[in-house]
Order: C-alpha cells, then sequence, then structure tokens
C-alpha cells in the first residue's frame, strides 16, 4: 500500500468536518428579534377558572369544621393562655412525628410501638386476656403505621391485591380430571 492510499480518506474526513454546511443567509428571510414569536407581548392567554363539584360530604364537613373553628377563635380569645399551650403542643407534636418518621431514628420508633402496646395493655385491662391482647395489638400497630407510614400503605396494598389474587382464584371453579376408567369387561374375540 502506498502513502496516498491513507491520505485519501483522511483528506476526505477533514474536508467534511471543517466544511461549512449551513446555508448562506438570505437577507430577504430576515426576521427581527421583536418578530418572533417567543417575544410576542400582545398575545396574552387568558384563564378561567372553573370551580369543581364538592365530594360527597364535603360541604357537611366544611360546615363543621367552620363552625369548630368559629368556637375554638371565640375561646381562644378568652383564653390566649389555653391557645398558647394548645399551640404549642401542636408544635411539639409535629416536630416528634417528625423525628420518628425520620429514617434513621430506629430507637425512638421502637420506644414509640412499645409505648403504644403498653396504652393498649393498660386499657384493655379488664377485658380478659382476648381483650388485652387484642388492644395492646392495636396499639402496637397503630403506632407501627405512624412510624413507618410509606411501609404501611404498601404493606395494605400488597394484602389487597393478594385478596383479590386469591378472591378470583376462589371464583374459578377447579375442573375435575378427565380420567378414563378401566375397563373391566371381558376381552371380545
Amino acid at each position: 500500500m502506498s502513502t496516498t492510499d491513507y491520505q485519501t480518506p483522511i483528506k476526505q474526513w477533514w474536508g467534511l468536518v471543517t466544511s461549512d454546511r449551513h446555508p448562506k443567509a438570505d437577507p430577504s428571510r430576515l426576521v427581527s428579534v421583536a418578530e418572533l414569536p417567543i417575544y410576542a407581548e400582545d398575545k396574552k392567554s387568558q384563564l378561567y377558572f372553573i370551580e369543581s363539584e364538592p365530594l360527597p360530604l364535603q360541604r357537611e364537613f366544611s360546615t363543621i369544621r367552620r363552625a369548630w373553628q368559629e368556637e375554638y377563635n371565640r375561646v381562644a380569645e378568652r383564653f390566649s393562655l389555653i391557645d398558647h399551650a394548645v399551640t404549642g403542643v401542636q408544635n411539639t407534636a409535629f416536630k416528634v412525628q417528625r423525628y420518628v418518621e425520620d429514617e434513621w431514628s430506629v430507637i425512638p420508633k421502637a420506644g414509640a410501638i412499645t409505648l403504644g402496646g403498653m396504652a393498649g395493655l393498660v386499657l384493655g385491662m379488664r377485658r380478659g386476656a382476648f381483650g388485652r391482647i387484642f388492644t395492646s395489638a392495636t396499639g402496637m400497630a397503630t403506632m407501627t403505621a405512624f412510624c413507618y407510614p410509606k411501609e404501611t400503605v404498601d404493606l395494605i396494598r400488597g394484602g389487597l391485591a393478594s385478596v383479590r389474587s386469591e378472591w378470583t382464584d376462589f371464583q374459578k371453579s377447579p375442573h375435575p380430571p378427565n380420567e378414563k376408567k378401566p375397563d373391566l369387561s371381558p376381552p371380545k374375540k
């Protein structure tokens, strides 16, 4: 092979890389910046607010919420100390919830779950053995759902999917196998 065999493809490649392949600008088709559609100031879009239909029981809950808020404001005016204490308790509860829901706080979560089980045990003291077991399990499950909300949702969704699949399997009746019965008649000649 000669050196010209290598130089020809390299020259072709270099010519393709460095060539200006864009078409030449046509002065008759040039547009000013103000004419571009991005900067059009005269076109204004009009937005319309469409009020959605209220959900079932939304009006009733709204009425109850407004009445509760009016009564709370009336009491809060007279008893500003109570309002200050309630606000402090709410803030503390939100901080505790955020702290417990934190991914790396295992010991506070274990403490909260244990506290829920003990509260259930105390509430079920007079209900016998089954009542104590049931209320303590309910308390522990409630606090576990409080501490692990995402995992609780995943568990419930998985359980519902499992129940649905089992129900559809249950609704399908199994067909009995078609087994041939042995022929016990005497042989034919």
